[in-house]
């Protein structure tokens, strides 16, 4: 019996004092993430095909979905900022999405990026913007955009594949474009995070019509390291701008 009392207070010493340099005792995360995808493409979630052109319902709409998250503890919201090759706020680089106002580069009177930060922010949740990096969209959606998308402005650094754009990973103007995005989004917007999705090469990328970059560029890498490596460099140079100004 004694032996038995013994054990026990042996263990609830070692449970009340934890020995800090034993790897099994870790402090608990003093945050967790509880977070939702808030998706804008084609108005999935927000906002609805029926506000298009309506302010006020659409702000409504937005409360209303941020109250109901709020309730069941949700506190990180990761809105998609860009969509395809375009943005839910006024931008000097890329063209408004069309699904506020349902008119391919025509803004809405109100920022929606601003409104949903400032909403988050009351509720006491994080507001991440969700950037989609490499597509851009299928042929028709770019042409929506007329003279303003990206295989517009610039043909060089896109390529089309299997009837859509995409920003060519491997061309040094595609790091410089998105980095230029993240740093007008940080720069003017308390955002708590960015977040970066479909950040790779397309589907069925063994067929991806990249061998002319790959030889200009590629500098006799294997293909498929060398592909890596682009991305690689992306992701990184997109961190580390990042932090530089937040």
């Amino acid at each position: 019996m004694k032996s038995i009392c013994y054990l026990l207070l042996v263990l609830f010493i070692s449970l009340w004092f934890p020995m800090k340099g034993n790897a099994q005792f870790v402090d608990a995360p003093k945050r967790e993430y509880r977070a939702v995808w808030l998706t804008t493409i084609k108005g999935l979630d927000w906002p609805k095909e029926t506000h298009r052109g309506d302010v006020e319902a659409q702000q409504e709409h937005l409360r209303a979905v941020l109250d109901s998250l709020q309730a069941i503890h949700i506190n990180t919201i990761l809105l998609q900022t860009r969509i395809r090759g375009d943005v839910i706020y006024p931008s000097s680089i890329e063209p408004f999405a069309p699904v506020f106002t349902g008119q391919h580069g025509v803004a809405p009177s109100y920022d929606p990026l601003a409104f949903a930060i400032e909403e988050c922010h009351r509720r006491g949740m994080q507001l991440h913007a969700w950037l989609v990096t490499i597509p851009l969209g299928d042929v028709a959606y770019v042409e929506g955009h007329s003279k303003q998308s990206l295989p517009s402005k610039k043909p060089k650094q896109c390529t089309k594949f299997k009837g859509a754009w995409y920003m060519e990973p491997s061309h040094p103007a595609t790091a410089t474009h998105l980095s230029a995005l993240v740093e007008e989004i940080v720069s003017r917007y308390d955002v708590d995070g960015i977040h970066f999705d479909y950040i790779r090469y397309p589907e069925n990328a063994r067929r991806f019509p990249d061998k002319d970059t790959h030889r200009k560029y590629g500098k006799g890498k294997d293909l498929k390291q060398w592909r890596r490596e682009n991305i690689t460099a992306i992701a990184r140079r997109l961190y580390n701008e990042v932090k530089q100004v937040k």
